[in-house]
């Protein structure tokens, strides 16, 4: 009795996979079409309502059109469905294949649209059983995962309609793209004689103030040199990459599934820990710059150091994290196996196996750090940027030029710094 109750709840776990993956692959081919409805209304709007017959104002569909086009992209999605290999389909790697290995005729696939307008909408989902909906049972169809048939070999992607309708939808998404990004490639020509001017003045870099401070520029009351400004940014990125290490490393346990997914409680911590990282990590580092600079003072390092710091331990936290649910777990089994705890099994078979990624991860941040340090001067995060945007609003483009060889020096000594200890380390 017990079997049998297992192979029923077997079975209704299969149906509920098969089923879920035929949802995700028919929402795709939906969605797909509904962006190829999307674009096509804004392609109106540029090309006719606007260009042609500015006039008349934009395209505005009235309050039944959208339902309209709704029910159109959900009848297009069915028939692609029905006459070949869709996108979704192809996503989830599956087709339509006939139940007794023969060829699935047009007839067929005609009949199978007509009946799934009467399956899906009257009777629901069609009576599922086995994994089948009714109208492909009716025309003896079934949604089985892709399988190379010698005889009958694969043709190229181009050749089929996922192919066709993919290479549309890049090009289609190209096209409205760069009519909605407004590219225009005949300015590069028309100001090029002054953006020949900045760079034939940046190529003659001044470097009078690389160890001398510049008396008119002063920051915070102290007056800096090229070089003075420099090392601060070197240290704030150390400062930030130390800092958010130290503090993402015992996040990064809690945000990991093989660790914490053992009961409901750690799953909500992991749940917590995750959405952290996911949100802080989403907000660039330029916006928490600015957030810091409002808080602790426009300009200063530390709202340099605690912007980076926390974009830093959200980073390395999901790294970090990724890294810990990637370790084989032989030696995790071997340490529960003599009665260790939870504590034991990541000191003793967790982290010796991630250390080396970590320091790795680490160390390649710091090098991001110090680049990022350069930007969010830009709102007042201190370092050598501030004197390279000073420079820049001034028009001084032979300072500027210094200031930026400065930089590039900067990010190459500290890739290969890095560089050279992830190779040691490794």
């Amino acid at each position: 009795m017990n079997g049998e109750s297992a192979a029923v709840g077997s079975a209704s776990a299969g149906r509920g996979v098969a089923l879920s993956r035929r949802a995700l692959s028919f929402a795709l081919d939906w969605m797909a079409w509904g962006y190829v409805a999307y674009c096509v209304v804004y392609l109106l709007n540029y090309y006719w309502y606007t260009v042609h017959v500015d006039w008349w104002g934009t395209l505005t569909l009235p309050p039944w059109g959208w339902p309209l086009v709704i029910l159109a992209t959900l009848e297009l999605a069915v028939w692609c469905r029905s006459l070949g290999r869709s996108l979704g389909q192809r996503a989830i790697g599956a087709e339509f294949q006939d139940r007794g290995g023969g060829r699935i005729t047009v007839g067929r696939r005609l009949a199978r649209i007509l009946l799934w307008h009467i399956s899906v909408p009257l009777l629901a989902v069609g009576f599922w059983r086995g994994g089948d909906p009714w109208h492909d049972r009716a025309v003896g169809v079934s949604l089985r995962p892709i399988s190379p048939d010698p005889e009958r070999p694969g043709r190229r992607a181009l050749a089929t309609q996922w192919g066709i309708l993919a290479l549309f939808l890049s090009a289609l998404t190209l096209w409205v793209g760069w009519l909605i990004i407004g590219i225009n490639f005949q300015v590069l020509t028309r100001r090029s004689s002054q953006a020949g001017r900045i760079w034939g003045e940046m190529l003659r870099p001044d470097f009078r103030y690389f160890t001398t401070p510049d008396p008119v520029f002063s920051l915070r009351a102290q007056s800096y040199s090229i070089l003075d400004l420099a090392v601060v940014t070197v240290f704030m990125a150390l400062m930030a990459t130390i800092l958010g290490a130290a503090i993402a490393f015992p996040l990064s346990f809690f945000g990991a599934r093989n660790v914490m997914g053992f009961s409901p409680v750690g799953w909500a911590v992991y749940g917590i820990v995750r959405g952290f990282f996911n949100v802080f990590r989403s907000i660039e580092t330029i916006i928490w710059g600015s957030i810091f600079a409002v808080w602790v003072g426009y300009g200063t390092t530390l709202a340099g150091i605690l912007a980076l710091t926390v974009h830093t331990i959200a980073a390395l936290g999901k790294l970090y994290s990724e890294q810990v649910e990637g370790v084989s777990s032989g030696p995790l089994e071997a340490v529960w196996a003599v009665g260790g705890s939870r504590v034991q099994v990541v000191r003793h078979a967790v982290i010796p196996q991630v250390l080396p990624s970590f320091w790795a991860f680490t160390l390649y941040r710091w090098d991001i750090n110090v680049r990022m340090s350069t930007v969010i001067a830009l709102v007042g995060g201190g370092g050598i940027g501030d004197m390279l945007f000073y420079y820049k609003n001034q028009g001084d483009w032979p300072k500027v030029g210094a200031v930026v060889i400065v930089i590039v020096a900067i990010v190459w000594a500290m890739d290969y710094i890095s560089g050279w200890l992830r190779e040691r380390i490794a």
